[in-house]
């Protein structure tokens, strides 16, 4: 009796290690790319699977599988390149079928357990028609005409970034910012934005800097929303690539957090791995990184209109989705979602356009080459200015204008904000001031407008005689002093300290705003 008593305690033990050993399989999820849909198998311990292949079927067989208690035995999907999975439940393991359609091919990996992900087994179904950017579809003419800028929302799919008390996924918030910076910016003339992605998918590393490197584009800009454990951390912040170490704690923090899309958001094993050879990057990336600090102080500026920032300048950390060698790439938090207030700001349709707008005017102002820093009393200081809610109106700040000489000038068809101040070589938020308007408000044709007379060095570069504009510009040598750059030096702190603009600094030295500036360099200041 005692006997068969312990042969039946060893039996349950058996099974019951067994059953333990056996991959459940908890659930399927999918996500639809413009080039491939995602299918994702949520399994409970490390899978073990035969792959096997006919027409238009994909078939995973689970060895010691078991379907889990939630796990339909038919999940409809009807997305491009696949119709259903169907799982079937056998003696000793788990098939799970892929009724496909119309597909190119199919790839399967797995992704071990990585934070609150389990054990993930992930099939890309990829497509045989992929339809073609938006920007492809123009003529190539047209193309090279335009300065195309890359909008990146972060993370996507199975990546859903930061999540706000309320339950606000940081992916979905930075896709709407991202498309109203898109709308604003196609309605530039001259410009064309251009998105990562456009919808619930993750897009790896690689690929989001290789949509950058294919379309030649002039600006990089990924967007994101900040998270903390301190509920009461607030306040946009903008960040630039270093090769080095980060600007401070918390930027190294957020790189490392950033820099684990891959992982999270599910990469077949390699491709997120090969990184451009280190010494031929940073050969390139310190003329890079200093035109993106050139752009991102300019965008801090602009922000600092719609929303407090964080920290009074650029911050720095080796973020790997800014690592292009010769694209201006920067990296905005645009608020900390975690932070109930600014969760609920960021779920706001006219904070987002706001956002938006600050984005698209920074971009313009420096492709455009009339981003000013510092330029008599038009200079803003960001760290002294009052701190500026979303919603609400900035406070005026009428010194800035006030000494500027003006004159009118009447609004021509096809004429914008940005057009008029690139011609007037002013920035767009002193037009805006001037004419006491928003950046939004529509110009009518046969509109008068204020805007400034071109004095000093101004004069140089935007009049018409030429032969008395080459005077003035030796005149603006002579009396100018010589500068020995040193280590840290960029155009945009020089135009800062210096009360100049940007363009007339780089004028008066004869350089293109791609030209390096080198440690030791010998350049004229005012």
């Amino acid at each position: 009796m005692k006997i068969r008593y312990v042969l039946i305690i060893l039996g349950v033990i058996f099974v019951s290690a067994n059953i333990s050993s056996a991959a459940e399989i908890r659930s399927v999820r999918h996500w639809a790319a413009p080039d491939h849909t995602r299918v994702v198998i949520d399994v409970g311990s490390e899978p073990s699977f035969e792959i096997q292949e006919g027409e238009n079927l994909l078939v995973l067989n689970f060895k010691e599988g078991v379907s889990g208690p939630a796990l339909p035995a038919e999940i409809l999907i009807n997305k491009p390149g696949i119709k259903k999975v169907i799982t079937r439940a056998i003696p000793g393991s788990v098939k799970v079928e892929f009724i496909l359609d119309k597909y190119l091919k199919t790839q399967v990996f797995t992704l071990k357990q990585f934070q609150d992900k389990p054990d993930r087994v992930v099939v890309d179904i990829f497509l045989q028609q992929v339809s073609a950017p938006e920007i492809i579809k123009e003529p190539s003419a047209k193309i090279k005409k335009k300065k195309i800028i890359v909008i990146d929302p972060g993370h996507g799919g199975d990546d859903p970034g930061a999540v706000g008390k309320k339950g606000t996924y940081e992916k979905n918030i930075v896709l709407a910012i991202s498309r109203e910076i898109k709308k604003a910016m196609n309605k530039v003339p001259g410009y064309r934005a251009v998105l990562t992605r456009d919808g619930d998918y993750y897009v790896s590393f690689s690929k989001r800097l290789q949509t950058a490197k294919d379309l030649n584009a002039s600006l990089f800009i990924s967007v994101h929303a900040d998270a903390a454990r301190n509920r009461q951390a607030k306040g946009s912040s903008v960040y630039c690539l270093s090769t080095g170490a980060a600007s401070n704690e918390a930027a190294k923090l957020l790189a490392k957090n950033e820099n684990l899309s891959d992982i999270i958001g599910g990469v077949p094993n390699g491709e997120g791995k090969a990184d451009s050879d280190q010494i031929i990057l940073n050969m390139f990336q310190t003329n890079t990184i200093n035109m993106s600090k050139t752009y991102a102080g300019n965008l801090m500026h602009q922000l600092n209109e719609v929303n407090c920032l964080k920290y009074k300048s650029v911050q720095e950390a080796p973020f790997r989705v800014l690592k292009l060698p010769d694209i201006p790439a920067v990296l905005i938090e645009t608020a900390y979602i975690s932070n109930r207030e600014e969760e609920r700001l960021l779920k706001n349709g006219n904070f987002q356009k706001k956002l938006a707008l600050a984005v698209v005017s920074s971009a313009v102002e420096y492709l455009s080459g009339t981003a000013s820093i510092a330029q008599g009393s038009d200079a803003v200081d960001v760290s002294a200015k009052k701190i500026v809610r979303g919603g609400e109106k900035p406070p005026e700040r009428v010194n800035e204008v006030k000494e500027i000489i003006t004159t009118h000038y009447k609004v021509k068809r096809g004429d914008t904000i940005y057009s008029i101040a690139q011609l007037f070589n002013t920035k767009v938020a002193v037009l805006l001031k001037l004419n006491n308007q928003k950046i939004d408000d529509t110009l009518l044709v046969g509109q008068k407008i204020l805007v400034p007379v071109n004095k000093n060095l101004q004069d140089v570069t935007s009049g018409s005689n030429v032969s008395s504009n080459v005077g003035k510009l030796n005149e603006a040598k002579r009396l100018s002093r010589i500068y020995t750059v040193k280590k840290g030096d960029t155009v945009f702190s020089l135009a800062k300290s210096n009360a100049i603009k940007m363009d007339e600094l780089l004028k008066l030295n004869n350089m293109k705003d791609s030209d390096p500036l080198l440690l030791g360099q010998k350049i004229r200041l005012p």
